[in-house]
């Protein structure tokens, strides 16, 4: 897990990165930063966020800079830390968006969507929620938003769609959903040494 820099830390390293760390380190990562950032905002779809994840590794790396020199494989083991910069951002979204949909539930029982809210409780959900949005943006921006309580007039007029066509997308989108988590409950668990992809880690 990541462990984030001190306030003070955290300034310095914003304000001049490679100012005053030792030069190979800074070598390294002015050559490695392009790449972590590409893969951080690929993962993250916003380039701030992405930019704080790369920033809260490299003081990461940095302080861990001579196990990286003495690891079997340095890019490795840098691009580990990365990936675990970019899974706690992911971690800590996830976590403001179910106490949203907790304060949601509570003070807007009328919305009428318990069966998903209660289905956001699980980390499945997040998963499904991210497939959606990659093969249906919109069907995925009307289930978020009508989650939220929207009506579905107001929901058409957000997204530029007939208030017809967005309760249409909010039973497409449900019922993907429902798919996609049956899916994932009939999926094998990765073997020991492979990501969730199935690939070697």
């Amino acid at each position: 897990m990541v462990n984030t820099p001190g306030p003070g830390e955290e300034q310095g390293l914003r304000a001049d990165p490679l100012d005053g760390l030792p030069v190979d380190f800074a070598v390294f990562f002015t050559q490695e930063n392009p790449g972590y950032l590409r893969y951080a905002q690929q993962r993250l779809r916003h380039r701030e966020d992405a930019q704080d994840a790369v920033q809260s590794a490299g003081a990461v790396l940095y302080k861990n800079w001579r196990r990286a020199l003495s690891s079997a494989d340095l890019k490795a083991f840098a691009f580990k830390i990365v990936k675990d910069a970019v899974t706690d951002v992911l971690r800590e979204r996830r976590r403001t968006e179910r106490k949203r949909l907790r304060v949601i539930a509570q003070f807007r029982p009328d919305t009428g969507h318990g069966e998903l809210d209660e289905l956001a409780e699980l980390d499945a959900l997040d998963w499904a929620m991210e497939e959606l949005a990659q093969a249906s943006p919109v069907q995925a921006d009307v289930v978020r938003l009508r989650q939220a309580g929207l009506s579905y007039p107001d929901i058409g007029r957000a997204l530029g769609i007939a208030h017809t066509t967005a309760r249409t997308y909010y039973s497409l989108g449900r019922r993907h959903l429902e798919y996609l988590l049956e899916t994932a409950d009939r999926l094998p668990e990765p073997a020991a040494g492979e990501n969730e992809q199935g690939r070697p880690e």
